[in-house]
């Protein structure tokens, strides 16, 4: 028999329960998970029906909760095992649904099993994840670009922050409920996904009544470079049977170092060599709150807020090696001897922000037959980057060091240093150091990289349905409408510029004389070698770029104090709003759908029409007469009219057996970026060209199947096999071409014979695979082992399409085969999970030429999880992440190339968890 715990109290006076401990067979005591006493329920034997997740209704099973109507006594049954609990009730609703999903839900006393969004969404079929320095951050569903998916919060589509990719490191445990990767689409939903629709559900407090409280905070280390790592979160909510409200927030903090080497190549060899080492502090906060109103049995009216942003603090010491600018000597791919190598240093102290501020007021209304739902939605995103970079570099070729390299592992190559000495004017090598002279640079100059985009959404939808009987069964006719009014504000880049508009150089040492203000760029060279993993052949040290950035902010306000006073025209970091751009969309949609039940088969037919229209206003810049630029504003409209059918069937072969063949159609639209109606023009004879947007982008449709054959063969268990076929239209890429029409013909200037890079659409693709899912807690086992249990998933993937030149190429983002293993272990109050996942190679960037496409070579990742219940109320737990120590690499052609290879330690955090 199982292990259960069972809580009490009087229905009337709703206080903490009392707890009692159930005895194991073998008398073993197991420590189990608490929580609130829940209101009045059917028995704790009593099954009730699980959600369907295309309905997006988070019911707690019967699991969760019991009643005795009789005696006014309330009960939950836990058993002690979060995973599996969790599991059932995914796979629960995913047998339920009525498209093909796979779910992720908060365990049997409402926590989420994962930290992040994007750590729970790695654990799913044919889900990919793309890294940033280790962290999980995109996802790739199916193989297929990031932006190919869609994002919702409780049925909303929100915006990803980054020109509508979304970040999923960004969803935090204590927002979520449950997530729901849609790989086929209803019709009640936007179109907008070409591989799925990922559907993010928030806590409702009215779905679980009383006080409850969760939360934890951990501690850690991330190894490289000893930084560290903190985590705190907590949820708060509280319901009757008419009132809810709920109050969660959390903050996670690491400190990371990243190892970073980036060669390149040329046909004599080795050409150059970046070495970096990044210090980066990561931080994810977040603050949601939900008010739920019931004021009558059928009639629900709920807000909800929701505030999230990634916040990154980056700094970088950097040095590149230019091996074909040296003096004399040798070059090749395996080894070089080399006097007088120029080196650029590059140092910063950047920030980066992004952000989503959502909220929504929504209403639920039941009439006898009828049923609707209405929302009115505000979202806002913000991308902001603040990154200037110190660039130094020596005129004096006797300042740049001789160097000898031993490229034998192309991954990290190994250079001995050597001073240059100048004999007659005749640079040789010198002495050999252990460490580069750090000081030996005469000029200091600035590029700023500064940039930043924001998204405003409005959303109106209503949605009605209505019981009725068709082709002699039941039967629910569903039609509903939504408007979305988007607009993407781009300010424009922050570029180095004179008062006058046109590009130049700030020089340190030159403006800190004129200016007399101090510049000391070799005092915040640091005695601390910098730590890292990776060989390099030579030791360095870190740079203070706090220090650093702090002198270099003065020197600025000076400057442009000077320049306001008119006593110099110094060039400064300036918002460049003749790079300005605005995308207005606005989508217009409607759809119908019915859904027939028979005994062992559903079927769901419908169709959604959407009208799209694109107005997209910025600046066309040219370059004048002395180099002073021309600025035209330009402004293009777009609209198109689509329709989307798709069909649903299921079919029970049996209780435990279900078969589905679904028919669907989709779109991508274009990023707004690729919308952007700026351009930038060279009027230079024999460089005319024109560079960028394409507002008359058409999206990436795709028609395509799903098939798939799945036995729920256990209590959460799952043995499936599921194949897909998408044809896709109008891929998207970069190319160019030819102007050809009138449209730049500002200033007097016939343009249409320039050379027009942009984004466009071009010939067809296809996207298929075939996944395949086991999932089983392996309860046959003699005791202790019932514990045991596995997800483990395998994924089979094809996609690619053809270039205008005809040349055949992935999508990016398609790994051939994507592969997910979690080996979990549950009992005595013990729950631990060891995870694995891997993908192969894929290509990440497009060249003119196969040999320059850039690819992610196959990864792999090791992460480990342990939970402890102390306690009733209190429990411990600890988390570790790439055991294995894997780093990324990036290669050009083959994998004898590499472009870029970073390391960044492993993680682990530790701390203690409470629920009441």
């Amino acid at each position: 028999m199982k292990n259960v715990f069972v809580l009490a109290a009087s229905r009337s006076s709703q206080l903490p329960c009392l707890s009692s401990w159930s005895r194991a067979r073998h008398l073993t005591r197991q420590i189990l998970l608490a929580t609130l006493c829940l209101p009045p329920a059917v028995s704790a034997s009593a099954q009730q029906e699980q959600p369907n997740a295309a309905e997006q209704t988070a019911q707690v099973d019967e699991r969760r909760s019991a009643r005795d109507d009789d005696n006014g006594i309330e009960e939950l049954v836990v058993t002690g095992r979060p995973l599996r609990d969790s599991l059932e009730a995914s796979l629960a609703a995913q047998q339920k649904a009525d498209n093909v999903v796979n779910v992720i839900a908060s365990d049997t006393i409402g926590r989420f099993p994962d930290l992040t969004a994007a750590a729970a969404l790695a654990r799913l079929p044919a889900v990919a994840v793309q890294r940033d320095q280790g962290q999980e951050r995109f996802i790739q569903v199916r193989g297929a670009p990031a932006k190919w998916t869609s994002v919702s919060f409780d049925g909303i589509n929100v915006l990803g922050a980054q020109d509508r990719v979304f970040r999923f490191d960004s969803v935090p445990a204590a927002l979520i409920d449950r997530v729901i990767v849609n790989k086929t689409l209803l019709p009640d939903m936007p179109a907008e996904a070409l591989a799925g629709r990922v559907s993010i559900e928030t806590f409702s407090p009215l779905r679980n009544p009383d006080w409850q409280f969760l939360g934890q905070g951990g501690y850690g280390k991330v190894d490289l470079g000893d930084g560290p790592q903190k985590q705190l979160a907590g949820r708060a909510s509280w319901a009757n049977e008419t009132f809810g409200a709920m109050i969660a927030g959390s903050f996670f903090e690491f400190e990371q170092q990243t190892d970073n080497t980036e060669p390149r190549y040329n046909a004599g060899g080795l050409a150059s060599l970046r070495t970096a080492k990044y210090i980066i502090v990561r931080q994810t906060n977040s603050l949601t709150g939900k008010i739920e109103f019931r004021p009558s049995d059928g009639h629900t009216i709920t807000f909800n807020s929701l505030y999230t942003e990634f916040k990154d603090d980056e700094e970088r010491n950097q040095y590149t090696y230019t091996f074909t600018g040296a003096r004399s000597g040798t070059r090749g791919f395996a080894s070089g001897d080399l006097v007088a190598v120029p080196v650029q240093g590059a140092f910063e102290k950047g920030d980066y922000l992004t952000s989503t501020f959502y909220n929504v007021l929504r209403g639920q209304h039941e009439w006898s037959s009828w049923s609707g739902t209405w929302d009115v939605a505000y979202t806002e995103t913000e991308d902001d980057t603040d990154l200037p970079l110190i660039f130094q570099s020596a005129a004096n070729a006797a300042l740049r060091p001789s160097i000898v390299y031993d490229n034998s592992d192309r991954r990290y190559p190994l250079l001995t240093i050597h001073d240059t000495v100048s004999t007659g004017g005749v640079l040789s090598r010198g002495a050999r150091r252990d460490s580069l002279n750090q000081a030996a640079f005469d000029t200091e100059t600035l590029f700023y990289f500064g940039l930043g985009t924001k998204t405003k959404s409005y959303t109106f939808k209503g949605d009605l349905d209505r019981e009725w009987e068709s082709f002699g069964t039941d039967a629910t006719l569903a039609f509903g409408g939504q408007v979305d009014r988007r607009k993407s504000e781009d300010p424009g880049n922050v570029s180095v510029l004179r008062p006058n508009g046109t590009a130049g150089t700030f020089v340190f040492r030159t403006a800190a004389t004129e200016l007399g203000q101090p510049w000391t760029p070799f005092s915040f060279i640091t005695s601390e070698p910098v730590d890292e993993d990776f060989p390099r052949g030579y030791t360095w040290s870190y740079i203070d770029n706090v220090g650093m950035r702090r002198q270099v902010d003065a020197l600025l306000t000076a400057a442009g104090a000077a320049n306001a006073a008119g006593r110099g025209t110094y060039p400064l970091p300036i918002r460049d709003a003749s790079l300005a751009n605005t995308v207005d969309e606005d989508i217009y949609a409607g759809y119908a759908m019915n859904t027939w039940r028979w005994d062992r088969q559903t079927l769901v037919a419908g169709a959604r029409v959407e009208h799209v229209k694109i107005t997209s206003s910025g600046v066309a810049v040219a370059t004048g007469a002395g180099g002073v630029p021309v600025r035209s504003p330009v402004s293009f409209e777009s609209s198109r009219t689509d329709v989307f059918p798709s069909i649903h069937w299921s079919l029970d072969l049996s209780d435990q057996l279900k078969y589905r063949l679904s028919g669907i159609s989709g779109a991508a639209r274009p990023s707004f970026g690729e919308l952007r109606a700026t351009q930038t023009i060279n009027d230079i004879a024999g460089l005319e060209t024109v560079t960028g947007g394409n507002p008359q982008l058409k999206p990436e449709r795709a028609l395509g199947f799903d098939t798939s054959l799945e036995w729920y063969f256990d209590d959460a268990a799952l043995l499936s096999a599921n194949g897909f076929y998408r044809d896709v239209k109008d891929v998207l890429f970069d190319s160019t071409t030819v102007v050809g029409d009138t449209r730049f013909n500002f200033g007097g200037v016939d343009r249409s014979r320039y050379r027009f890079t942009t984004t466009v659409n071009g010939n067809n693709g296809k996207l298929y695979g075939l996944e395949m899912t086991y999932n089983h807690p392996w309860t046959f086992l003699p005791e202790p082992f019932d514990g045991f249990g596995v997800q483990a998933s395998v994924a089979f993937l094809k996609g690619n399409f053809r270039t205008a030149t005809g040349r055949k190429v992935d999508f990016p983002g398609t790994s051939k085969r994507v592969t997910n293993i979690a080996v979990f272990y549950e009992n005595f109050g013990l729950s631990t999970r060891l995870s694995y996942q891997h993908r192969t190679d894929w290509v990440d960037d497009f060249a003119v030429i196969a040999e320059g496409d850039l690819y992610w070579n196959a990864s792999e990742r090791l992460d480990f999880s342990a939970r402890y219940q102390i306690n009733d109320y209190v429990g411990v737990y600890f988390d570790a992440n790439n055991l294995t120590d894997a780093v990324g690499l990036r290669y050009e052609g083959t994998e004898d190339r590499p472009f870029e290879v970073e390391g960044f330690g492993r993680r682990y955090l530790a701390g203690v968890r409470f629920n009441y």
